[in-house]
């Protein structure tokens, strides 16, 4: 698997706080990499820093691929996107779903399906494709997002995020809030859109189930990078099973 995005030595404060020192991390094209550790470590500066919602002091974020040249031949590309505004990012293939879900709440689920179409050029066929993996959704188009649960707003927020036909999903905590039998689904639904071709990095403090699905991982403490492995290799640890997994 060749390498998408490279995290490499970011700093960053809010103030006068080191909230991420020296952190460094990369996303093979077709993982799912988790990153875990507990609340406040830094895991979700992290993920606003990538989509260019937070500025690093330091280092830099890489992405890499292949677009269509002058001829219409795939070729390799890295580019920088350490100072790109983070509404541009949605055309070069990365989307953030965040922290609690921030769907449109006075709008319908295909209302918010299709303000997350603007950079995608077929919506129905997008819609289409949302409602085929998220059944509920279909059952509830025409209902006020406000008034869904806190699973099927997290559906809701996966599939917006998903009309932009993302190479790079980033999830931030899916799993905040639900019930355990919504976490499952959540989970299965994370790895079925791995396996259909997107590329994932999540974000989350259930390490456990992170871990089971994660290809690869890192572990965040106080900004820091201590940690990273597989994700077998980071559920068999035992500084790990002491410090998340209750071992």
């Amino acid at each position: 698997m060749r390498e998408m995005l490279y995290v490499d030595h970011i700093n960053v404060y809010y103030g006068q706080i080191h909230t991420l020192q020296d952190v460094s991390l990369s996303v093979k094209s077709g993982e799912i990499v988790a990153l875990i550790g507990a609340n406040g470590a830094g895991k979700t500066t992290t993920l606003r820093t990538i989509s260019g919602l937070l500025r690093s002091k330091t280092g830099s974020i890489r992405l890499t691929g292949e677009k269509p040249d002058k001829q219409g031949n795939l070729v390799p590309f890295e580019e920088d996107i350490s100072h790109a505004k983070a509404h541009t990012l949605v055309s070069r293939g990365i989307a953030h779903v965040p922290e609690g879900r921030h769907v449109f709440l006075q709008m319908t689920v295909q209302d918010n399906l299709e303000m997350g179409a603007y950079a995608r050029g077929n919506v129905k066929e997008g819609i289409a494709d949302v409602y085929q993996r998220f059944p509920r959704l279909k059952h509830r188009k025409n209902q006020i997002a406000g008034t869904l649960s806190g699973g099927e707003q997290q559906m809701l927020a996966m599939g917006r995020a998903l009309m932009s036909r993302p190479k790079l999903l980033m999830l931030d905590e899916p799993s905040m809030g639900l019930s355990p039998i919504l976490v499952q689904q959540i989970f299965d639904i994370i790895k079925e859109l791995n396996q259909a071709g997107t590329t994932i990095l999540l974000v989350e403090q259930n390490a456990e189930m992170a871990l089971r699905i994660a290809h690869r991982a890192y572990v965040l403490e106080s900004g820091r990078i201590t940690l990273s492995g597989t994700g077998e290799e980071l559920l068999q640890s035992d500084a790990i099973k002491k410090a998340y997994l209750g071992g």
